[in-house]
């Protein structure tokens, strides 16, 4: 029995079956192949017995050729595979099917798969042909022109070439897409024949372009992305588009962003944008943005919605008393920071030695202190532990009453008074006012009861405090008992905290060494807690917070060097146009849209922001 395979040549059915089977292996080597490029670090073992499986396919084909060709064009299959996997994703909902997209399209857009396949396959071809001394048994058929040409019929090759252009004017696609959908064509059409209405037929039925005709939006796959397998998230707003590279069109905001072709632009999308923190890398939340536009309000339905949705309750330290309705709301703890008192000073599991290095670094960063005037405050601190018996070389008395900064305001006035030179009682001179600031403050011994404001949503309300340095210290205190009941409690596996940082611009300015709300974001994920830091200006915070937020929003930011800041934060790379797009995002969203990136993305989306709880 014969088959005609359309190209004036008639093969047995035997043989047929025997091409089909070599290349179902084949197509099995390449999927193996091209998934090993993701393995190469964690199991290199598997990557040499891969390639070693394509040395023995060459050798048993004759032709490293064949097998560079087939691996590349089952890559191209496992992409149109996913427009089918996505097609099915979009009827049925699924989100597991989502996620299998999303774990094909990092596939198939990574450079280092095709890399190392070009790599194999020229070691491998020069191992052929140069130590085997044997040249390509495929190429050399062609050379001897045993394969016939197909007898292709040009007119209606060309008449469906033009119905593909024709498609790809009216079907918007990206550059990607546009070269899978013609190389599609031209490989339906080979493979079809010469019958006329058959390749007039291949523009729109071949196994390729269906999937690209008629898939829902591709870009809806970042939205869907968001909905965790087991848990629903917290719906943020309206996706209203998506950082895409490709040929520009259905544009957001055209009016004020344009992009040449082909590049990075704003694709307009639908959907929502729902936020889960069980599916991001951390449990951090930067949101930034000048005033006005929406920073505080979307921080209140954060907190409102994590606690009712999970029971996470969230410890917010409130400069301008703007969240004590919400708390109130949620039947929670509003502490009023004007009448408490805490103490800086509290060794809290530290040495009497780590706690005035501590203490001396946040005075020196809130008040500016210069290094010698650090260095003096830190030799203070350690008089002061001494005067209340609290030696650095006896643990034992590590749990004696601490000193306060009325103890410290003492030493400091003692030494004035002892002072062998004016050049030495000046150095201590210089420190005084602060010191007295803090002596008359709340900073005396601790009254307020963590394990209460840590049950249940809290607020402490600071805005009667006299001015951001107080604020800024007592913060700063309130972390470190904060860790130190992390550290006490060990290791948690699920989340049970959030600490909101209002205005953290304000509070921890951004010093040589990383900020304490720095090193608790490197470390709190172990613990349970996650931060929600808010601020006007980026670029006066610590960029190691900005650094390990899992998820960043941004809001509308018009400041030239924080635009700047921010844009190349969301950005991720600077490639082609991608930075510019996104600083022209920011520039001109308007009130209550955002940019947001979060670690499930591959690219930020712009989400109009429902507040409304």
């Amino acid at each position: 029995m014969m088959l005609n395979l359309g190209y004036g040549k008639r093969m047995p059915i035997r043989k047929v079956a025997s091409f089909a089977v070599v290349i179902f292996v084949l197509s099995i080597y390449a999927v193996l192949f091209s998934l090993a490029k993701s393995m190469l670090v964690s199991s290199p073992m598997l990557y040499v017995v891969i390639v070693f499986f394509q040395l023995i396919l060459t050798i048993l084909l004759e032709s490293p050729t064949l097998a560079l060709i087939s691996s590349l064009m089952v890559i191209l299959g496992i992409n149109v595979l996913k427009r089918y996997v996505l097609l099915l994703a979009s009827l049925l909902g699924s989100p597991a099917l989502y996620y299998l997209v999303f774990a094909v399209d990092t596939l198939v857009k990574n450079a280092s798969t095709y890399l190392v396949i070009l790599a194999t396959y020229i070691t491998l071809y020069y191992s052929w042909a140069f130590i085997a001394k044997k040249g390509d048994y495929l190429i050399e058929k062609i050379k001897e022109k045993e394969i016939k040409k197909p007898k292709i019929n040009v007119k209606y090759v060309a008449l469906a070439l033009l119905i593909s252009l024709t498609i790809m004017l009216i079907r918007p696609m990206t550059l990607l897409d546009e070269i899978i959908y013609f190389v599609g064509v031209l490989a339906s059409i080979l493979i079809i024949g010469t019958h006329r209405y058959s390749i007039l037929a291949t523009p729109i039925l071949s196994w390729i372009t269906i999937p690209l005709l008629y898939t829902f939006r591709e870009e809806t796959v970042v939205v869907e992305l968001k909905k965790p397998l087991t848990r629903e998230g917290i719906v943020l707003g309206k996706v209203a588009a998506t950082l895409t590279h490709g040929k520009p069109v259905n544009e957001w905001l055209k009016d004020k962003i344009t992009a040449k072709s082909p590049s990075w632009y704003w694709r307009k999308v639908s959907g929502d944008y729902a936020f889960d923190p069980y599916h991001q890398v951390n449990y951090h939340i930067l949101i930034t943005g000048t005033s006005g536009t929406g920073k505080s309000s979307l921080a209140r339905k954060l907190v409102k919605e994590l606690y009712y949705k999970w029971r996470i309750p969230s410890l917010i330290l409130d400069p301008h008393n703007e969240y004590i309705s919400l708390v109130k709301e949620l039947g929670g703890v509003v502490v009023d920071a004007s009448e408490i008192s805490v103490n800086p000073l509290e060794l809290d599991g530290a040495s009497p030695r780590e706690r005035a290095v501590q203490v001396a670094d946040t005075l020196q960063r809130v008040f500016r202190l210069g290094n010698l005037q650090r260095a003096i405050l830190e030799d203070l601190i350690e008089e002061a532990y001494a005067e209340k018996g609290i030696l650095l070389d006896d643990e034992e008395t590590w749990n004696n009453a601490p000193p306060t900064f009325q103890t410290l305001l003492k030493v400091v006035e003692k030494k004035i008074e002892y002072a062998e030179s004016s050049a030495e009682r000046s150095r201590y001179e210089s420190l005084k006012p602060y010191l007295r600031m803090l002596a008359s403050t709340i900073f005396r011994n601790t009254t307020i009861e963590f394990s209460e404001i840590l049950s249940k949503p809290s607020v402490i309300a600071m805005a009667k405090l006299p001015g951001d340095y107080v604020k800024s210290i007592l913060s700063e205190t309130i972390l470190r008992k904060i860790a130190h009941k992390m550290y006490l409690t060990g290791k948690k596996n699920t989340l049970n905290n959030y600490v909101v940082i209002d205005e953290a611009h304000r509070l921890y300015r951004r010093g040589v060494e990383p900020s304490l709300v720095a090193k608790l974001m490197m470390e709190s994920r172990k613990f349970g807690i996650g931060f929600i830091i808010i601020t006007q200006q980026p670029l006066d915070i610590d960029e190691s917070i900005i650094a390990n937020a899992a998820t960043k929003i941004s809001f509308k930011i018009t400041e030239p060097e924080n635009l700047d800041y921010i844009a190349k934060a969301f950005a991720g790379f600077v490639t082609d146009n991608r930075y510019d797009m996104v600083r022209k995002a920011i520039y001109y969203l308007p009130n209550y849209y955002a940019v947001i990136k979060d670690s499930a993305l591959s690219d930020p989306v712009i989400v109009k922001v429902d507040t409304l709880s």
